[in-house]
């Protein structure tokens, strides 16, 4: 159940991921720059899939993609694109309308259940949630963070993750500090419902920051366990106009 929250200050935003994943998966690559109908843009890739769940544009447009469960049942035989190829798909898009206008256009039956971010430096953030059977977009997305993975079989990770975050900020205030920590917390304990979470069978496998002003663009990544602080990889990538 991975975590995402951002902070937005003027013209600039942070965005922090938690990707968790089971152990079965392959292991993803690295974010490297990428280019994409003349749009370049940073974003890792996932090893399974070839998709990304995170990335971010020269145009400081970010996009970030949660999986849903238990939003409608799905047949065991039916057949569907991968929701990270979709969030690279829209990784060459100038501004977050014209995120919300590509997605009004496609058929999202070909998915599975998701919930995509979009930040931008300039204007309002939008988040698209598709439960499988319809899509809504909501504007009042920061009033959101964190946003975390929904599971209608564990509703109970998203609410505890939720209760940490405001008693964390309410003590340190809203700040990189803050939810710098918070990504790599333990709180209450380490656990299934802790942010940097620990299961049997899966775990989280990166921690993704992103920083954008308006001048650049800084991807940092660390794969693996983010209380465990592993070696950063550090992507930049100058602003477009």
């Amino acid at each position: 159940m991975c975590t995402v929250t951002w902070l937005r200050r003027g013209n600039e935003y942070q965005l922090f991921c938690n990707r968790d994943e089971r152990n079965s998966r392959r292991p993803a690559l690295g974010p490297q720059c990428h280019e994409q109908k003349g749009v370049k843009y940073i974003a890792p890739v996932d090893g399974d899939h070839g998709g990304s769940w995170i990335g971010v544009n020269e145009f400081g447009i970010g996009l970030c993609l949660l999986n849903r469960y238990g939003d409608t049942e799905v047949r065991a035989d039916r057949e569907f694109i991968s929701r990270g190829l979709l969030l690279m798909d829209l990784l060459d898009c100038l501004e977050v309308q014209q995120v919300k206008s590509r997605i009004n256009d496609l058929h999202l039956s070909r998915f599975r259940p998701f919930s995509l971010l979009a930040l931008s430096c300039s204007e309002t953030p939008a988040l698209v949630e598709w439960t499988g059977s319809k899509y809504t977009f909501t504007h009042d997305v920061d009033s959101r963070v964190p946003l975390t993975s929904t599971s209608l079989t564990e509703p109970g990770i998203a609410t505890e993750r939720q209760r940490q975050f405001v008693a964390l900020t309410a003590a340190r205030g809203l700040n990189e500090g803050a939810l710098d920590y918070y990504h790599r917390s333990h709180l209450p304990e380490r656990s299934p419902s802790s942010v940097c979470m620990h299961r049997d069978e899966a775990a989280t496998v990166s921690m993704s920051k992103v920083t954008v002003s308006n001048r650049e663009i800084l991807f940092e990544y660390e794969s693996g366990s983010p209380c465990e602080r592993n070696d950063v990889i550090t992507v930049r990538l100058g602003r477009g106009h």
